[in-house]
């Protein structure tokens, strides 16, 4: 079986002062966006700390605050779990749509802090 290290894309750093404003994308108007705090990052995805479950392949998007900049993306949950009691998820970015490029960029010329 293989680790969840063996199936990241790319590395992670740890990030601490990164402020995610997440939205379901379906029915997003509807709903109230969610401020979460990031536990890692890479070019790839986000680890996030989430108050409650959230089932894996749920499209999401984000606005990014962090130093000094802002950056609005979009990607799919790709696991939930509770390691001590506490909810976690990773997002897999689509690099694809909207400031995907420019947080690609970051990490293509070691740029990653947030």
């Amino acid at each position: 079986m293989r680790s969840q290290d063996d199936q990241r894309q790319a590395p992670r750093h740890a990030q601490a002062d990164i402020r995610l404003t997440l939205r379901l994308e379906e029915g997003a108007a509807d709903q109230e966006p969610m401020i979460l705090n990031c536990r890692d990052i890479s070019r790839a995805g986000l680890g996030v700390i989430f108050p409650h479950a959230i089932a894996p392949d749920t499209d999401v998007e984000l606005w990014i605050d962090g130093g000094g900049r802002h950056l609005h993306l979009f990607g799919t949950v790709a696991w939930c779990a509770a390691p001590a009691g506490q909810w976690q998820a990773g997002i897999a970015l689509n690099l694809e749509r909207s400031d995907g490029g420019a947080w690609a960029d970051r990490f293509d010329h070691d740029t990653f802090d947030a």
